[in-house]
């Protein structure tokens, strides 16, 4: 039976530093999979962007096109092993907020989990100006918190469209990462047991 849990956060939230230390430490054997990275090898194969910050510049109709090919691709491993998806919810784009999962993309991965990692908009600011390696548009605090917000309200819609749970995790400064390291294992390791 395929299983997958979906790893969703803004940029700067920390989740993928999140994900990866999860992976390391949970009973579970998933396979993970950055779903922009899958957009990504098919953009580049099709001749539309050569860098990966292009993509959300592209327009609606060829990201549309590369969600699907990517979510047919995921849930073809998922049916072979447990896939732990990291992932945006929705992505800001020149016109505005691009929803991450179509109603069909969303159906054809089908996740069993929705975790939404989330941190405080002067954190995600600061972690965002402090990474150097991507090329990033400039958000205003309120402007990053539209965006989480934006989030939970995408998570919903993916829920009703497969029944997967959602999980909130908060990734603050104060709280440590050690503890939303935590909160994720303990959601795997409960996916292993609902795999078994």
């Amino acid at each position: 039976m395929p299983f997958v849990v979906m790893i969703t956060g803004i940029p700067g939230v920390g989740k993928s530093t999140i994900t990866r230390l999860a992976l390391r430490r949970t009973r579970a054997k998933f396979r993970l999979i950055n779903f922009g990275d899958l957009m990504f090898e098919e953009a580049v194969k099709l001749g539309w962007v050569k860098h990966r910050d292009e993509m959300r510049k592209l327009d609606l109709p060829k990201q549309r096109i590369l969600q699907q090919k990517a979510a047919e691709k995921i849930a073809e491993i998922a049916k072979k092993e447990p896939v732990l998806l990291d992932t945006h919810a929705t992505i800001r784009t020149p016109l505005g907020y691009l929803l991450g999962f179509p109603r069909k993309v969303i159906e054809t991965i089908n996740p069993n989990f929705i975790v939404i990692i989330e941190a405080t908009p002067s954190e995600i600011l600061g972690r965002r100006l402090r990474d150097l390696k991507r090329d990033r548009d400039v958000e205003t605090e309120e402007q990053i918190q539209r965006h989480q917000d934006l989030n939970r309200a995408a998570a919903i819609s993916y829920a009703m469209h497969s029944n997967a749970l959602i999980k909130i995790i908060e990734n603050h400064e104060d709280k440590g990462l050690e503890e939303a390291v935590n909160e994720l294992v303990k959601i795997l390791d409960l996916a292993v047991e609902e795999y078994a």
